[in-house]
């Protein structure tokens, strides 16, 4: 018989074959395991070409929010700095006290020794180790050998939640899940000071994961593990002291992460997060996803067909897995066992699929429980995988052991009747669940208004596959001899087969170019933008403002209610989300936006397409027109009148098509000499026919004219078809700037419009005189309509009021969790900062003195100030941060103190061990 370790080696290595072949080279530096390919759906990105093929575009979060801010608190900490504040959008939000980033995360581990664009790839190896290693040591525990566990872990590591939720925090706390069910069941069973420490630190973990709703989700099932367990030792002493034993362990854990989870727990409450509404059940027809991911898209390529979104709905497991399910329920062990911790796996799996897609009235009574009520019941697809994972690993442990068991011990007569029953019981449950998901597949086609496409197509594979294992579970308790063997093989192999295949498919791996570019635009910006911010008309993703570290007011982060009254005050729609907003395209008249100039936005960014002004009417008669074909890389001329000039307007009569791979690039030289300026525009869409084609150039006033044109195309293969006259010039208008627009070009490249906006205030600034508006929707009426720049509006008359002093205002020192200036005024008055930070945290000084720090202009700070020089400093403390510091460390001293005993003793029986060799002696 083959030994467990030898196969245990062969399953290792084919482990070791699937990191290889989906996302090994992100390992070694060879692309990225990040989607930021996605970043060429916008402008500037998309001028350097469209988004990738094999790009899942539906993983923004992992790339505009997660990555940037662990870059902000690794950077922070290598500058001696625990970064506790975010300053960059929507005015600022707290960052390094939360777990949100899941820095803290042992899993984290290679973002604080790689470079960031490595690091995922890492990360994710990670969590394969932890996922293995913790199905080793509890499948162990419940009988099934290490070479089985192994093929358990892939499962679970390629189920849909794992591979879906990629570089979200929540597969750093699901990993866990393995590694906290083996400490629960150590802690039922032995009882002991070490089991209460391991649940401690595997809570702990997960906690400072990031995402605690799958940590409750795991908690609960562990909660009806432990129960379960410990009543099943008929003995009221040792229930009482495994139950203890475990909920200590979670009291540790949450003492162990308190110095992330307090100061969560008491911003979300500031926030009023506690507050959303939990998701409804998920279409019936997405549970056939468990066997066939891509039946309607991955969101691979922008494709997907579902009902809800992909990444909470994909529940892959495979089809060999569900099978080996089937197995663990109806084979029984020889001699007849049926072990009970199988059957109570079984029922909670039972009893997730029924709230994961039938719901009912289990679902609403469960979401009225706290925490329940304000998460979605979806991300219990991490349980759902996880319970599929260790059941597969019993049905395979059991089909093993069936295929090994002598002969002999079969008893004599009718040995063949009961597995002729099984088998039919197996085939019937197979078959009965592969009938319902079609049926339910094909009622949401003939329900829906989109068909989907190549639906037979993506269901073959699965069927065949369903088939086979049907077949494989069938030949092992059939056949004689060694040929039963084959039929966990065949398992075995068609599970490796489907989870890579799914794995390769939705696991990314970009090009290293991609990571963040620093286009002409963010140049520009970085060099002239200083501590003011700038605003973005559908152009770029305001999120990633945090990796550039430039500052914008709308972005990817919780904020507050006042501030998101600011963005709507500017656009009813720039809120996307509840936690994202970014301004639509065309903005109308950004340039005269009182709320605009509040929020200290000093330049605005658009799409190259996206050129503010008036194009003046050109009149040629119809006799001196004729179409003007212009060559690739050929130059073209026209000419404009003198004056102040914006842009350059053509006319495209048979439209224009750009390459699918390669942008279409059009450039422009504007006058001679010192007087030229130049400019170009990327085109990535289609144009009509007849469409205008506008190239923005930087604001320029041309005192003589005509001014002469040239324009160029670039990129295609064909040539450009322009309105041209008889003399075999182009037609083109002169765009021009509006009167008094507020507005002036000064950054134009392939990707970006940038203009300055003149009566932009300073993020930092004074206010002599202030205003008492109690009304909040008055308030931002009042800065919609515009106020004096040195004019602040209070809630209260709880302050001083400001007697129409000036002041100098010196700003010292501007960083994230500190600012200080130096102000010397000639009476009473405010400095104003522009930033959300009128919250908990945030205090104030004057000269060393407390003061008040009240709220001003609606969403901003206002600090009071007398008159003569002052010294303000303005300083956050994570609320919560010290008290969960204190608390964790004496969390850690608990953990020393069960730990080091056991360390001790295994020390000493060691050194006794050398002391006392092994009598030779005959």
């Amino acid at each position: 018989m083959i030994s467990d370790r030898w196969r245990s080696g062969v399953v290792l290595a084919l482990l070791v074959l699937f990191v290889a072949v989906t996302f090994g080279p992100a390992l070694v530096g060879r692309g990225m395991l990040l989607d930021t390919g996605w970043l060429h759906a916008m402008m500037p990105y998309a001028a350097e070409g469209p988004i990738p093929q094999g790009t899942l575009w539906c993983r923004g979060d992992t790339w505009d929010y997660y990555l940037p801010g662990v870059e902000n608190i690794v950077e922070g900490v290598r500058h001696g700095n625990w970064q506790t504040w975010a300053p960059y959008e929507v005015g600022g939000a707290p960052l390094a006290s939360l777990p949100n980033h899941a820095v803290l995360s042992p899993v984290s581990w290679s973002y604080w020794v790689m470079p960031m664009w490595l690091a995922p790839a890492w990360v994710k190896l990670t969590e394969l180790v932890l996922v293995l290693a913790g199905m080793v040591l509890f499948l162990g525990r419940l009988g099934v050998r290490r070479s089985i566990a192994l093929v358990a872990g892939l499962v679970f590591f390629t189920s849909g939640f794992m591979m879906m939720w990629t570089n979200w925090p929540h597969t750093k706390v699901a990993c866990l899940i393995p590694l906290l069910f083996w400490a629960l069941d150590r802690a039922v069973r032995e009882r002991g000071a070490r089991d209460l420490a391991a649940v401690g630190s595997v809570v702990a973990s997960m906690l400072l994961g990031g995402f605690p709703a799958v940590t409750m989700f795991a908690l609960t099932l562990g909660g009806v593990y432990v129960v379960v367990r410990a009543l099943l030792l008929r003995d009221a002493r040792r229930t009482l002291v495994a139950g203890g034993i475990a909920a200590g362990g979670v009291g540790l854990g949450v003492a162990l992460s308190a110095v992330q989870v307090l100061p969560f727990a008491l911003n979300m409450s500031a926030l009023g997060i506690d507050e959303r509404v939990p998701n409804q059940v998920k279409p019936a027809s997405l549970a056939l996803t468990t066997v066939a991911p891509d039946v309607y898209g991955t969101c691979v390529d922008g494709l997907w067909l579902g009902e809800d979104n992909p990444i909470e709905s994909i529940a892959f497991v495979g089809v060999a897995a569900l099978v080996l399910v089937l197995c663990a329920v109806v084979i029984r062990l020889p001699g007849g066992r049926r072990p009970s911790t199988p059957a109570l796996l079984a029922l909670a799996l039972a009893a997730v699929v029924w709230l994961l897609w039938i719901g009912g009235l289990p679902l609403e009574l469960l979401q009225k429980l706290p925490g329940y009520s304000s998460n979605s019941f979806g991300r219990a697809n991490s349980i759902f995988g996880f319970l599929c994972a260790v059941l597969a690993g019993i049905g395979l442990e059991r089909l093993v052991q069936r295929a090994e068991e002598p002969r002999s011990s079969r008893g004599e007569g009718g040995p063949r009747r009961p597995r002729l029953v099984v088998a039919l019981v197996v085939l019937l449950v197979a078959a009965g669940a592969a009938a319902y998901f079609l049926y339910a597949a094909y009622t949401y086609i003939d329900s829906y208004q989109r068909p989907i496409p190549d639906l037979a197509a993506n269901l073959r594979g699965p069927a065949l596959l369903l088939i086979v294992s049907v077949l494989a579970v069938a030949a092992t308790l059939l056949l004689r001899g060694r040929l039963r063997l084959l039929g966990p093989l065949l398992l075995v192999i068609a599970v490796l087969a489907q989870s890579t295949m799914f794995a390769r498919e939705v696991l990314p791996l970009t090009d290293r170019d991609d990571f963040y570019p620093v286009t002409p635009a963010h140049a520009f910006l970085k060099e002239n933008l200083g501590q003011d911010r700038y605003g973005a008309s559908s152009w770029e993703h305001s999120a990633v403002a945090d990796h550039y570290r430039l500052r914008t007011p709308t972005g990817h982060e919780f904020t507050s209610p006042e501030w998101k009254a600011l963005i709507a005050a500017v656009s009813p729609d720039a809120q996307l989300s509840r936690t994202y907003s970014d301004f639509p395209a065309n903005v109308p008249t950004p340039g005269r936006q009182p709320v605009l100039d509040q929020l200290s936005v000093r330049y605005w960014a658009t799409q190259p397409m996206e050129v503010i002004g008036a194009a003046e009417r050109v009149r040629v008669p119809a006799a001196q027109r004729q179409a003007l074909a212009v060559m690739p890389d050929q130059e073209t001329t026209c000419q404009v009148p003198r004056g102040n000039l914006r842009g350059v307007e053509v006319t495209v009569p048979d439209g224009l098509r750009p390459r699918q791979e390669t942008p279409t690039i059009v450039r422009v030289n504007v006058g001679t000499g010192a007087d030229a300026v130049t400019s170009e525009r990327a085109v990535t869409k289609p144009l009509k026919r007849g469409e205008k084609l506008r190239v923005a150039v930087p604001d320029h006033r041309f005192t003589t004219g005509p001014v002469a044109v040239t324009i160029t195309f670039s990129g295609k293969r064909k040539p450009v078809h322009l309105a041209g006259r008889s003399d075999g010039s182009a037609i083109c208008a002169a765009v021009r700037p509006e009167r008094n627009d507020g507005l002036r070009v000064v950054h134009t490249s392939a990707g970006a419009v940038v203009y300055e906006r003149a009566s932009a205030l300073p993020r930092i600034r004074w206010a002599g005189t202030s205003e008492v508006v109690a009304d909040g929707p008055t308030r931002v009426r009042r800065l919609s309509e515009g106020v004096p720049p040195g004019t602040v509006l209070l809630e209260d008359d709880s302050t001083p009021a400001a007697s129409g002093s000036t002041a100098e205002v010196e700003v010292l020192r501007d960083e994230p969790e500190t600012i200080r200036a130096q102000v010397t005024a000639d009476g009473d008055g405010y400095l104003v900062i522009a930033d959300s930070i009128a919250r908990p945290g945030w205090s104030a000084t004057v000269d060393g003195r407390a003061v008040d720090l009240v709220a001003g202009n609606h969403a901003f700070a206002a600090v009071p100030i007398p008159d003569g020089t002052h010294t303000v400093t303005l300083r956050y403390d994570a609320p919560g941060l010290r008290a969960g510091a204190a608390i964790s460390s004496g969390g850690v001293l608990v953990l020393a103190l069960l730990l080091v005993p056991a360390v001790l003793r295994r020390w000493r029986r060691g050194r006794e061990d050398v002391a006392t060799p092994n009598d030779t002696s005959s």
